[in-house]
């Protein structure tokens, strides 16, 4: 385009039709979208070509895998007898709580528990019926899996057993964010197993759809396993137990062992105020909130295979979270952490009630969610979901 100004031609830069109609710019521009539900769908609106390019199989690949971490979209919550969805994002992006929400029909509300939420499913445990479900909520999907009987007593889930969900997806360079047509994994641990009362672990395959050998720890374990969900850093699954000092679970997914290590000595702190996560250096650490004191604490492995625990971080969360430096609070509880997003849920009750914030560990940004969370366990979900799309 151009206008003439004293005899000279004056050209302007701008964005032809014809450069709006060309499929490889067009595909540059939509993947550079923001990830979130509607992004996608809004730009699917403009015409025939950009609705075929933003619902093209091949191209939500490309996009995923441009991103890399998808959203969080809301968390799930246990509630009577239902697996309740909480949207976490402002509109246009928020999520209707009726769409991922679920009656799960129990008998009983301490008849069951959410496990966890990871890699676009839901695992569910029916302690009563000895039953696992997995849930993926894109999808509407719910897969019932039975317990192995050597981890039931007369059918009954035995109470100090827990559990994780993992997708299986082996294709090079696989993003996590939209796994739910691919295939999962299932790890259930107890422990007080067998005669001599070690930790246990089993592998269901979705594959297969049958459940491995029983692995042991190979040492004494009659610790409770915490109902808190259990955290996924590099290939391993770590559990926190209940009633113990300085010991928690580690499940190696890729070497199909598990073992009971060492954690740090955490005097006068609840375990409501804990929780394992990724640490700075890619490894397993610790949260742990002494509020407004919040610290990171990080494991090594040295080459002899000996393991030190050290603390890695100190920030002051009253800052972090914007509150003013005359708010009080009262009970402050970590209550939710998503592996896939490396952010924790906090829990405040202030002067003007309680507040629930999403601290994000890698930027250290909070947001203050604006739901109404039911109880103090929550399930972070992240999903690629294009509304409507």
């Amino acid at each position: 385009m151009s206008d003439e100004r004293d005899g000279k031609a004056i050209h302007r830069r701008g964005t032809t039709p014809a450069a709006l109609e060309d499929v490889n710019l067009l595909q540059e521009i939509l993947q550079r979208l923001p990830p979130q539900p509607s992004s996608l769908p809004r730009a699917a609106q403009v015409s025939k070509l950009w609705e075929g390019l933003a619902t093209d199989p091949a191209f939500l690949l490309r996009f995923r895998t441009r991103h890399q971490k998808a959203p969080v979209l809301g968390v799930f919550e246990k509630f009577g007898q239902d697996l309740v969805f909480t949207p976490t994002l402002d509109a246009p992006d928020r999520i209707s709580p009726d769409r991922f929400s679920l009656n799960l029909g129990f008998d009983r509300h301490d008849s069951w528990d959410v496990l966890c939420c990871r890699h676009g499913r839901v695992l569910v445990i029916n302690r009563t019926e000895a039953e696992l479900l997995v849930y993926a909520p894109v999808s509407g999907e719910l897969r019932s899996v039975p317990v192995p009987p050597d981890f039931t007593d007369d059918s009954y889930l035995y109470p100090q057993a827990s559990g994780a969900v993992v997708c299986a997806a082996a294709e090079e360079g696989h993003v996590h964010g939209a796994c739910h047509e691919s295939p999962f994994k299932v790890v259930l641990v107890i422990t007080d197993y067998g005669d001599l009362s070690q930790a246990a672990a089993r592998v269901y395959s979705s594959e297969t759809n049958m459940w491995g050998d029983t692995l042991s720890a190979g040492q004494r374990c009659r610790k409770m396993i915490s109902r808190m969900p259990c955290t996924l850093v590099g290939n391993a699954l770590y559990w926190w137990l209940l009633d113990s000092t300085d010991v928690m679970l580690e499940f190696d997914l890729e070497g199909q062992n598990l073992a009971v290590i060492k954690r740090p000595l955490l005097e006068g702190i609840h375990s409501g105020r804990v929780r394992i996560v990724r640490a700075e250096d890619g490894g397993v650490g610790l949260a742990v909130l002494s509020y407004p004191t919040f610290r990171l604490w990080g494991r090594k492995v040295s080459s002899s295979g000996v393991a030190t625990w050290a603390l890695q971080k100190t920030v002051n969360m009253h800052k972090i979270v914007g509150l003013p430096s005359w708010e009080k609070t009262g009970k402050e509880v970590i209550v939710g952490y998503s592996d896939d997003v490396h952010a924790i849920f906090i829990s405040l009750e202030c002067n003007v009630g309680t507040h629930v914030f999403m601290v994000n560990l890698d930027t250290m940004q909070s947001k203050d969610i604006d739901a109404d969370l039911l109880e103090n366990s929550y399930h972070p979900f992240t999903n690629f979901y294009p509304a409507g799309v």
